[in-house]
């Protein structure tokens, strides 16, 4: 309590010292060792330099306070990117091995380190997830307040170039330099005057005057990231930067990078992201034998050097192109030479619909991979020419091929995160997804199975992964019914479900029996906490999701189902979005319901037995009068949206619509025409 007092209320200040008292032992002597501090009674702080965040930031060890401040490189608002970030701090040196050693560096995990180094800055809360990355933290932001202390902190060494600062850049001598979007562009020559430069991040235009602009100035950069900038004339100098660590360059006009890369040989991390001009890399590549990550997502790269296989030391390995020439006096890889990259983490392989042979994928050896945490199967929808009619046999054919391939692309057990995503023709999905083969993936947290038009149902015990987290199952038409087995009763830990695109999808069985004999059975999917399903031909919910002892479902999303009529008895709903479900005709016994959005519903007549509702959001431009279930609830705040004659109607106290919602304390009403609500969507809400 006197830690609280201390705190003066202020949400930030609370939620910065309860992340530092969540390091701490759980004891008086612990916790008075932190109220004893004298950073408490700390004067003559700039206003910018709260107290209690000087706290938290003084209990960091001097390598998480560099990598602390470093996120003050990354302007407020922007997200920071667990990746990008991670590999910057390596990059810059921030990370080493215990004890300072040099020896075995390449043996040594610096993103392992990294990470943890990241998720305890989001455990102090000096750093949080976004919604989307709720579960994996893998994009954050940082609060402003937090980051205006961290940019004072570093403000001898660090500099962001922000509109109306542009002047900032040519003076201060500092050793990190990030150029935000600015109005203006800036002169180059003014860059290369800071040679002393280890970190430049250009996110602006530059504008490049003498014939001379280069990066040879820049001789002691360690991390170079360039975004959107017209930076083309600086690829031949790029090899000059002896001790470069990390490269990032995104959404350029570049179309090659220098043939005499192997010059760069510090280099650990490259990512070339939406280089939509790239269509190969310098075969020199291959000599960058410390290269730890490589990032080709979203460019034209179609195949990769021959020889790829000796760089033994990949992490990661993004957007992979796969190739398939059997000649082997080509000089382009295949995707056997994935083989002897077993020191990979995550690896991204695009193009999978080339692959007509399976041996071929069976000598990659994803499955020999032991380190592999993440890995996404890509195929181009483009690339298939699945034949009708009279090329029925062919389809098959290619079908059969394409299930193959994906049997032997099994990845290990160690596996923690998998999609298999872009237009998967296969009728159905391995054996190794299906029970019981699939429980021996005891760490598969995130599953993500996208655009499947020709599979015509889920696996068996896919939701019997004894850790998944999160399964989202997107664009599969074909799939009509969905058995009990998908669900089987188990502990399993699944928290989120999306179902979306299943538009034929009709019937859910769910043989859930609380009591069988006398004899209390366990429910299906216990850990579930959210579910989505989205544009599917569902007329009911399966009688399972209705269980007594269902505890966790907290948030129920239901958009476009055009046969649901009813949604009854989920006792543990707090939240319930509904959008587009124009069969719906009643909403009853939600005990905990206290949120609710109705949008597009016209025929709903009931909503009842939701005695906690706390928000009801009502949004439909068609309605002409205002549904009479909104007498019969009692809401604390209405939300509405509506035309403009329902709106002018249900402001005026003589009107019959106004009396529907008299009762109602707080009331929100808005005219759709006039508001910058609309109602096409189902965008998350807080």
């Amino acid at each position: 309590m006197e830690i609280l007092e201390n705190c003066d209320g202020l949400p930030l200040a609370i939620k910065v010292i309860g992340g530092l008292l969540s390091t701490r032992y759980p004891s008086e002597h612990e916790w008075k060792s932190v109220l004893n501090k004298p950073a408490w009674s700390l004067t003559g702080l700039p206003p910018e330099l709260d107290n209690r965040l000087y706290l938290s930031y003084e209990d960091l060890s001097p390598q998480l306070k560099q990598c602390f401040l470093y996120c003050s490189l990354f302007p407020k608002g922007e997200e920071l990117v667990h990746g990008l970030v991670t590999q910057m701090w390596i990059g810059e040196g921030f990370i080493q091995p215990p004890g300072g050693s040099t020896n075995s560096l390449q043996e040594y995990e610096f993103e392992e380190m990294a990470t943890e180094y990241y998720q305890e800055l989001i455990k102090r809360n000096l750093i949080e997830p976004t919604k989307e990355y709720s579960l994996t933290g893998y994009r954050c932001t940082m609060h402003d307040v937090v980051c205006t202390f961290a940019e004072h902190m570093a403000r001898e060494e660090s500099l962001v170039v922000v509109v109306g600062r542009e002047q900032a850049a040519t003076g201060m001598h500092v050793r990190r330099l990030c150029i935000e979007q600015t109005v203006s562009v800036l002169d180059w020559g003014i860059l290369q005057r800071r040679e002393s430069l280890r970190t430049l991040i250009i996110n602006s235009r530059v504008n490049f005057h003498l014939p001379d602009d280069s990066l040879s100035s820049f001789s002691s950069l360690r991390v170079l990231y360039i975004l959107s900038a017209d930076s083309n004339r600086l690829v031949p100098s790029l090899s000059m930067l002896k001790h470069l660590r990390y490269l990032h360059w995104e959404d350029t006009d570049i179309s090659r990078l220098p043939d005499d890369i192997q010059k760069m040989k510090f280099l650990l991390y490259i990512s070339l992201v939406n280089y939509k001009k790239l269509c190969y890399l310098p075969g020199s590549i291959i000599k960058l034998v410390h290269l730890r990550s490589l990032n080709i997502r979203g460019s034209n790269v179609s195949v990769m050097p021959k020889g790829f296989s000796v760089l033994t030391n990949l992490r990661s390995l993004y957007g992979f192109p796969v190739h398939v020439d059997m000649d082997a006096s080509n000089s382009w890889c295949s995707l056997q030479e994935l083989e002897p990259l077993s020191q990979l983490r995550d690896l991204t392989l695009y193009g999978l619909e080339k692959v007509h042979d399976s041996r071929m994928a069976e000598k990659a050896m994803i499955s020999s991979k032991r380190h592999l945490g993440y890995l996404e199967l890509n195929y181009s929808a483009s690339g298939h020419a699945i034949g009708t009619g009279g090329a029925e046999a062919e389809q098959q054919q290619q079908q059969s091929v394409t299930e193959e391939v994906l049997e032997k692309l099994c990845p290990p057990t160690c596996l923690e995160n998998l999609g298999v995503i872009g237009g998967y023709i296969g009728c159905r999905l391995p054996d190794w997804m299906c029970a019981p083969g699939s429980a021996e993936f005891k760490s598969i947290r995130y599953l993500e199975l996208e655009n499947l038009p020709c599979c015509t149902q889920l696996p068996d015990g896919l939701c019997c992964l004894p850790s998944l987290e999160l399964l989202d199952v997107t664009d599969a038409p074909a799939i009509k019914r969905i058995g009990p087995q998908f669900q089987a009763s188990s502990s399993v830990a699944a928290g989120e479900l999306y179902l979306d695109g299943l538009r034929e999808w009709e019937e859910w069985e769910w043989n859930d029996c609380e009591e069988h004999n006398e004899v209390k059975t366990a429910i299906a999917m216990p850990c579930l906490e959210t579910l989505q399903i989205n544009n599917c031909k569902l007329s009911c919910l399966p009688p399972g999701l209705a269980s007594s002892k269902r505890h966790n479902l907290r948030k129920l999303n239901l958009y476009e189902l055009s046969n649901l009529t009813h949604v009854e008895n989920i006792p543990s709903v707090v939240k319930l979005d509904v959008f587009d479900c124009p069969e719906l005709k009643r909403i009853s016994g939600l005990a905990m319901l206290q949120k609710i959005r109705i949008t597009c519903c016209p025929n709903l007549e009931v909503l009842e037995g939701v005695p906690a509702l706390d928000s009801l959001r009502l949004e439909d431009a068609t309605m002409d009068t205002l549904p009479e279930y909104l007498r019969a609830v009692h809401p604390r705040y209405l939300e509405l949206y509506c035309n403009k004659k329902l709106h002018e109607s249900s402001l005026s106290p003589r009107s019959s619509e106004w009396k529907k919602i008299s009762h109602i304390g707080k009331r929100d009403i808005n005219c759709i025409e006039d508001s910058d609500t609309s109602s096409d969507g189902y965008s998350e809400e807080d």
